[in-house]
């Protein structure tokens, strides 16, 4: 047990250090993905959508947005193939970075910029800031199964917001590197995983991923293992809209409501429903943004060193084409995305 306490305490200080801050300037407001324009049908190639008191929802930038956020909540990989047995436990805590574009001077950091909450002090409904990478942490528990099989669940918090994750992954490694029928063989191992947004009463955002890993170990000194991976990896980007007031500012109860001198509704004078004293365009400013469904592909390296029961894990993805390349209904100038994952936990 004494042995354990230092890594108990190097856990501990790392979640310290990633808790929620008091600002939450990185929360995504919906609300503010609105232009002026027209009601009409939209998508996210196009500029106009539902809404009223002379605003529309703005799809485009919604999705260039909801893309990249999205596309932080990918799963992170860092294991590498091989597990530690049925008796294995690992419990760590694990963080990646994940760049998304804040250029205030192209289409994509424009969205950002509107969409998030930022300080306040912004003009016309933007930010002053927007951060230029999403920093997600997470607590990590595994446990080793027969037949090569191991579960997992996690909890994450993305940094500077009020955002949750929950998480779920099962990881069959096919065989442990060495048969004496086969002769040498890397590990394989496929995963099975998925991250679940909590924390936001304007969108949903689900993320399954089925990855590849292959990896060899190599001992050094007879105490360190070192394992270099290969990834592959192929999420599925599920993101729904709640229903979203794109007027906040304005008061549907008080801009729209019935005339206190309501006249009986048989003289031809009276006009016709609502009886607004706003003309009842405030009542077509809750709408729904689209729904996005889309694919992504990754590849990438990692890097596992474990002493005993201390273990260290970095890794590296990319996006193998852009969003916009594997999915035609996205914006085309969407970049590709890049994820930096690091952790330090218990494997015993």
């Amino acid at each position: 047990m004494n042995r354990l306490l230092p890594s108990a305490l190097v856990v501990a200080t790392l979640l310290s250090i990633s808790a929620p801050a008091a600002a939450q300037d990185m929360n995504i407001a919906a609300s503010r993905l609105r232009t002026a324009g027209a009601d009409g049908a939209s998508n996210c190639a196009d500029d106009t959508g539902g809404g009223g008191m002379g605003f529309t929802r703005d799809d485009p930038a919604w999705c260039r947005v909801m893309t990249q956020f999205a596309g932080s909540m990918i799963p992170p990989m860092l294991t590498p193939a091989g597990t530690r047995g049925v008796r294995g436990i690992y419990v760590g805590f694990e963080s990646w970075l994940t760049g998304i574009d804040n250029d205030d001077g192209n289409a994509v950091g424009d969205a950002w910029f509107r969409a998030v909450e930022g300080d306040g002090m912004g003009s016309s409904g933007r930010s002053r800031f927007a951060d230029s990478v999403l920093a997600w942490g997470r607590m990590n528990v595994r446990k080793g199964l027969p037949f090569g099989f191991e579960l997992g669940t996690n909890v994450g918090y993305l940094a500077n917001t009020s955002y949750w994750t929950l998480g779920l992954e099962v990881r069959w490694a096919l065989w442990e590197g060495f048969r004496e029928e086969v002769g040498w063989i890397p590990d394989l191992a496929v995963r099975g995983s998925v991250q679940t947004l909590m924390g936001d009463g304007e969108f949903n955002v689900t993320v399954p991923s089925v990855d590849l890993v292959i990896s060899e170990p190599f001992i050094v000194g007879n105490s360190v293992e070192i394992i270099p991976s290969i990834y592959g990896q192929v999420a599925f980007v599920f993101v729904d809209s709640e229903l979203v007031d794109i007027t906040p500012e304005s008061d549907t109860f008080s801009d729209c409501r019935p005339d206190p001198a309501t006249p009986p509704r048989d003289d031809p004078d009276f006009g016709t429903p609502p009886y607004c004293t706003a003309g009842g365009a405030e009542l077509n400013d809750n709408v729904v943004f689209p729904s996005l469904r889309s694919t992504r592909v990754r590849i990438g390296g990692g890097l596992q060193i474990r002493y005993e029961w201390f273990t260290l894990l970095g890794s590296f993805m990319f996006d193998a084409a852009k969003p916009g390349e594997l999915d035609g209904d996205l914006p085309s100038d969407l970049p590709r995305q890049w994820s930096v994952a690091f952790g330090a936990g218990l494997q015993l």
